[in-house]
């Protein structure tokens, strides 16, 4: 059956933040509705005016929130954060299945009754991570890029963790995934172009290509794998 799927990304440069999904989810025959909640960014503590306007959830029948380089602590932008955690509310009180990828995981966290905190170092390139029975996605390899922990209330269940944070977490039928199922090299590479800067000391742009190369197209068919399930999502009716 056909679905209508909500697609919100926050720096739209000269790639597409939701990478190769719309067109995946166009393939399947599904409709895509792509909110911008910022329309271009000149590095990644330069953010343009938000727009969190967002549209009408109805005839919605699934959203997926995708990655930031703000934080959702971020003072400077904290104002339009709590905006799209009231949508994100919104959604679930709507029964609407949500995908949360990275900054948007992040957000999930905190209609849960959770937060983001900073990390002590950063986890780059393509990982790989423990999986508990019941967790919907690969254990890796995967692309990630964040600095971040969520902390979660007891009832959220974590269904996925690595050395540094929660991977997976779930909470009826809404999904948080830390890391990006959705890169794509051309999106990687303008990530590098945009916030590189924020690797330094960290990771090099050519470690990541070469990681990337070697295990990109893994992480990909492991993310087409994440849609498919997450398609079977069901709606919670009241």
């Amino acid at each position: 059956m056909s679905k209508t799927i909500l697609l919100v990304t926050h720096e739209e440069t000269v790639a597409s933040d939701y990478g190769y999904v719309a067109e995946y989810l166009n393939e399947l025959g599904h409709t895509v509705i792509h909110h911008e909640v910022l329309n271009a960014t000149q590095h990644y503590d330069g953010f343009l005016p938000a727009n969190t306007n967002f549209p009408s959830l109805d005839g919605v029948d699934s959203v997926i929130i995708f990655g930031s380089f703000t934080h959702a602590y971020n003072p400077a932008t904290r104002a339009w954060v709590e905006e799209e955690i009231e949508f994100i509310r919104t959604i679930r009180e709507r029964g609407i299945p949500y995908l949360g990828i990275c900054f948007g995981a992040q957000l999930l966290a905190e209609v849960l009754g959770g937060r983001t905190i900073k990390a002590e170092r950063m986890e780059v390139g393509m990982i790989e991570f423990d999986t508990s029975a019941g967790c919907p996605t690969a254990p890796g390899p995967w692309f990630s890029w964040h600095n971040d922990i969520v902390e979660l209330p007891d009832e959220v269940e974590i269904l996925a963790r690595s050395e540094i944070a929660p991977q997976v977490f779930k909470a009826g039928n809404s999904l948080g995934v830390q890391f990006h199922p959705e890169v794509t090299t051309e999106l990687m590479n303008e990530w590098l172009r945009v916030g590189g800067d924020e690797l330094t000391g960290t990771y090099t742009a050519d470690e990541f290509r070469k990681e990337w190369d070697a295990k990109g197209k893994y992480a990909q068919a492991h993310g087409r794998e994440l849609i498919d399930w997450f398609l079977t999502v069901e709606p919670v009716t009241a």
